[in-house]
């Protein structure tokens, strides 16, 4: 800012502006520049400038913080000086004119410390609309409360499909754009400018509700078969406004689209209901199997292949509940935690545990590996850590880095069989367990001997996707 003493009340009036200066710029479907006096008579320095995401403004260089000669801008000196509106035409670039409204910025003293500049050439079909749009674009400038902004959705900028107009205190349209345009002709209204928007053929309380109120609001509604999304915002954060900004917006293609993916998301969750209640129904098979046979080794055969069938059936009922393709797997590690040790934990093995994970939302093939790992880690350490045991300790964390994930089954067992390679195992358990970790996951697993006891160890890259 240029070496100016700037009294408190100009300087809320410059931060205001500034804080309303991109809303603005859509609102006017133009570029918006406040300019404020250099440092001697001869420049403008540039406070604050916005670009509007109406539409595509070429050549463009954002020149806040810079300082322009005074004869550059005659159309800003002639406002600056004189303190009136003034309309013309500037030279943005080589052989590129837009129409330009400039507005003085008086203080309550009515002295000229600065003024605002809207630069055109938004395509409207004529120079009134334009004016409409920028008188209304700088009251808004004027006597919004940022505060009131903040957080808002109705404040948020608008974009290239948003229909927007101008409406007075009596309810009649004073400016459209062509997209507004296009929608009434959809209702077979045309001619639009002058209407009302209380009428028979279209009535929307909520534009006279902001406009006595001075709060913004929105509300989604159905006309003629299009959903639409109206915004209204008024031009003071005052009651009874004079003027109110409607911002129209056809969602119809968003909320049918929203819709196909709602009952998407249904029918597959449906299916992951159906899949666990088919890996139920498998695992029940199994289990009257294993009580029909007599032969001890086809019992922990058929024990074995019920805990796997279980871990994936835990899996689908957590995709049956949620709508991502994501699952939260410290859900489903606690399930398969619970139902191995209620299942295969001996009455008489008093097993102290510690169960401690983070939460991390994985890709739902993923989870199925990190089940079947789990169930296998906790299987083995209960089968074989604590076999003939009365007593034990187990302990099973799941820890979350920024690129890796590392679950750990701790027991203070009988520990590792000497000389035992992983690599050259003839465990199945052993063969799930190197399989899913590092071929499904590209993951880590290790078998580590404590003083007392195993570490199992594996360790998942996450990635994003994961």
């Amino acid at each position: 800012m240029p070496e100016k003493s700037f009294t408190k009340e100009q300087l809320h009036i410059l931060h205001t502006c500034e804080a309303g200066a991109d809303l603005a710029s859509d609102i006017a479907h133009a570029r918006v520049t406040i300019y404020l006096p250099g440092s001697d008579n001869k420049t403008f320095y540039i406070y604050a400038q916005s670009k509007p995401s109406t539409q595509f403004i070429t050549h463009m260089v954002n020149m806040t913080g810079r300082t322009v000669r005074r004869v550059e801008e005659p159309l800003v000196d002639k406002c600056y000086t004189k303190g009136v509106v003034v309309r013309g035409k500037r030279e943005w670039s080589l052989g590129e004119f837009a129409n330009t409204e400039i507005y003085p910025l008086f203080d309550n003293r009515h002295k000229v410390f600065g003024v605002v500049g809207f630069a055109g050439g938004s395509g409207r079909e004529d120079d009134i609309s334009e004016h409409v749009f920028a008188s209304a674009a700088m009251q808004f400038l004027l006597g919004i409360n940022p505060a009131k902004m903040q957080g808002n959705p109705n404040y948020k900028r608008l974009s290239s499909n948003d229909g927007v107009m101008i409406i007075d205190k009596d309810m009649r349209i004073l400016a459209a754009n062509n997209t507004v345009k296009h929608i009434f002709s959809i209702f077979g209204i045309t001619d639009i400018i002058g209407k009302r928007v209380n009428g028979p053929k279209l009535n929307w309380p909520l534009i006279g509700m902001t406009l006595q109120t001075g709060t913004a609001e929105s509300k989604e509604m159905t006309e003629q078969g299009l959903r639409l999304l109206l915004r209204v915002i008024p031009v003071v954060s005052n009651p009874e406004a004079d003027l109110a900004i409607a911002v129209l917006t056809d969602v119809t293609a968003l909320r049918e689209k929203e819709e196909e993916l709602h009952i998407q998301s249904v029918i597959i969750k449906e299916i992951h209901h159906r899949v666990k209640n088919n890996l139920q129904t498998i695992a029940s098979l199994l289990r009257l199997q294993a009580r029909r046979t007599d032969s001890q080794e086809a019992k922990v055969i058929l024990r074995d292949a019920i805990n796997r069938v279980s871990s994936i059936a835990v899996v689908h009922e957590s995709l049956s509940k949620q709508d991502a393709g994501e699952i939260d797997l410290s859900a489903v590690i606690k399930d398969i935690y619970h139902g191995v040790l209620t299942s295969m934990v001996a009455p008489d093995l008093h097993l102290e545990t510690n169960f401690d994970v983070d939460k991390a939302m994985i890709s739902s093939d993923k989870a199925t590996s990190v089940a079947l790992i789990l169930n296998e880690l906790l299987q083995n350490a209960i089968d074989h850590g604590f076999s003939g045991k009365t007593k034990g300790r187990l302990d099973v964390t799941f820890r979350v880095k920024e690129k890796e994930a590392v679950l750990e089954i701790r027991d203070n067992g009988t520990g590792l069989p000497t000389g035992l390679d992983i690599k050259k195992t003839n465990s199945l358990g052993l063969k799930i367990i190197q399989t899913m970790a590092e071929g499904e996951l590209g993951g880590i697993f290790e078998l580590l001997p404590l003083s007392q006891g195993t570490c199992a160890r594996v360790t998942i890259p996450l990635k994003e996707g994961n």
